[in-house]
């Protein structure tokens, strides 16, 4: 089991210093070993349409549910929670300074099922999307314009981090899929819940790329630093995704 980790998305965030690194990954398009933000805000990140500054649809329904996970997941590798036999135990209440992950933590329930965990989180937990939301404004990755719509512009993109910073993460899940390019185990995780929320086509694009990145979902127990645990975690949250939103 993974613990002890610093939460990333508790760190000190330097906006200037995060342009100029995204800005030079973007532009090579290489990846990058670390994922600067905590999960549950690259997944939002993802789901979030460049261009209407809104939710794409195919996500709507399972965003908030892959949010919870992404959240419950980060907690797992910062040591704050143990997830064994699909049962959560609280290992630490500390806070992180994260909102939106604090908030997870102070409301979970220690010895519940995952499956149990995520379906309750998202009854009692209302708008979670909203939280991530106000995070990614409030640390400068994101903004809001009068239509209090999330928008990036279209223009000079290559200097703008709202959107430079979700073509990293872009980069760095194909480079992870197509190049077998080993990185921070956050980025399998991420990897695993795109596919749950219904955003692998959003990064691959072909048919022969999708397949890929398929296979390689099935197959995470390959990744680096992907255990035995995490890989089965990852697999009992894959089928209750497949079973609640079958089409």
């Amino acid at each position: 089991m993974l613990q002890g980790k610093q939460d990333p998305s508790s760190e000190s965030f330097d906006i200037d210093q995060l342009k100029a690194s995204v800005k030079k990954s973007v532009e090579s398009e290489e990846p990058i070993h670390k994922l600067q933000l905590s999960i549950s805000e690259g997944l939002y990140l993802l789901a979030l349409g460049d261009y209407q500054g809104q939710l794409l649809k195919k996500s709507e329904k399972v965003l908030d549910y892959g949010l919870i996970v992404g959240g419950i997941l980060q907690l797992y590798l910062t040591g704050n929670v143990r997830i064994e036999r699909g049962a959560i135990k609280i290992s630490s209440t500390n806070q992180s300074g994260n909102i939106f992950l604090d908030k997870l933590l102070k409301n979970l329930t220690d010895g519940s099922g995952i499956i149990e965990e995520i379906l309750r989180l998202k009854n009692k937990l209302k708008k979670l999307h909203i939280d991530l939301e106000e995070l990614l404004i409030a640390r400068g990755v994101l903004k809001r314009e009068e239509n209090s719509l999330l928008w990036i512009p279209l223009s000079q993109r290559m200097e703008n981090v709202n959107y430079a910073y979700e073509q990293e993460i872009r980069n760095t899940l194909r480079a992870l899929v197509l190049r077998g390019f080993k990185n921070d185990v956050s980025f399998s995780i991420l990897l695993s819940l795109t596919n749950d929320c219904n955003l692998l086509s959003e990064v691959f694009r072909t048919s022969n790329e999708l397949s890929d990145a398929k296979n390689c979902v099935q197959n995470l127990r390959n990744q680096a630093d992907v255990n035995e645990d995490l890989a089965n975690i990852l697999d009992l949250i894959r089928h209750f995704f497949m079973e609640k939103f079958q089409e």
